[in-house]
């Protein structure tokens, strides 16, 4: 049997661009595989397609899981897309498959049996983990915009469920998100849907902290240490809890100026 993988961009759009190309030329889910980078090792035998973004295909993939997986499986399988592994297309599009077969589409995320949802809900699984964290990690400061300011460097490409999140929380504030790795900024505008841009949109100088924050910062940083019980600390405990990873970018844990990356300084 002919094997087809198709070649996609690693975002939502590209990935379902690529679903709605499997199910348009009716290809079988068990041979087909969709691949999110050109690199790695040709198969013998496989036809390969390059899938090109189209906005229009991508929601109609979106209306139909929205319908049939309902609001709570579409967001787990936009979750495991965030993930960083290169597999996620391949087991999302045979989830999805497999799930369309049923009566009950959403049911399909019980298979825990079945390689291809297992492998999703532990991809969905370590991607919300880390959402949830920096849920609680971002630290925002002032610029002298106004502005209200933060970085990450998450793992997953979780910036828009924490642009999401922080524009339901803080839907009267201009902010900005910075994933630092991917060089992408979450936009927020003041009473208005919040977007994403790209690093070279900004300007080192619009950057620039207020006076005033530099004294917050430190206010913080002495009642966290004023606060701290020597004689109880648990660097294991606490490493299990906030992971050194995270700690660059919090307030707490020193002033942060290797952020906005060192990367978009140095621009």
């Amino acid at each position: 049997m002919e094997e087809h993988i198709l070649i996609c961009e690693d975002s939502l759009e590209g990935i379902f661009t690529a679903v709605y190309c499997a199910y348009e030329k009716h290809y079988k889910p068990e041979n087909t595989a969709i691949q999110i980078t050109e690199e790695g090792n040709l198969r013998l035998f496989a036809v390969y397609e390059k899938i090109e973004n189209d906005r229009e295909k991508s929601k109609k993939v979106i209306r139909t899981l929205q319908r049939r997986f309902g609001e709570e499986g579409f967001y787990m399988i936009c979750l495991a897309l965030a993930s960083t592994d290169e597999g996620k297309g391949t087991a999302v599009y045979r989830t999805i498959a497999k799930g369309l077969r049923l009566s009950r589409p959403d049911t399909v995320f019980n298979r825990h049996a079945d390689a291809d949802v297992q492998r999703v809900q532990k991809l969905k699984y370590n991607a919300w983990h880390e959402m949830h964290q920096l849920i609680g990690f971002v630290r925002f400061r002032v610029l002298k915009s106004g502005i209200l300011f933060s970085e990450i460097q998450p793992k997953n490409h979780v910036i828009s469920f924490l642009a999401d999140h922080f524009a339901d929380r803080f839907p009267a504030e201009h902010f900005l998100i910075y994933d630092v790795g991917r060089a992408l900024f979450a936009v927020h505008e003041a009473g208005k849907p919040w977007f994403l841009a790209q690093n070279a949109c900004f300007k080192r100088e619009d950057m620039e902290e207020c006076e005033e924050e530099e004294i917050y910062q430190e206010l913080f940083r002495h009642f966290c240490h004023k606060i701290a019980v020597e004689a109880r600390e648990n660097s294991r405990l606490q490493r299990g809890m906030l992971p050194l990873r995270f700690r660059p970018y919090m307030t707490e844990f020193g002033k942060a100026d290797s952020s906005v990356g060192h990367s978009f300084r140095e621009q």
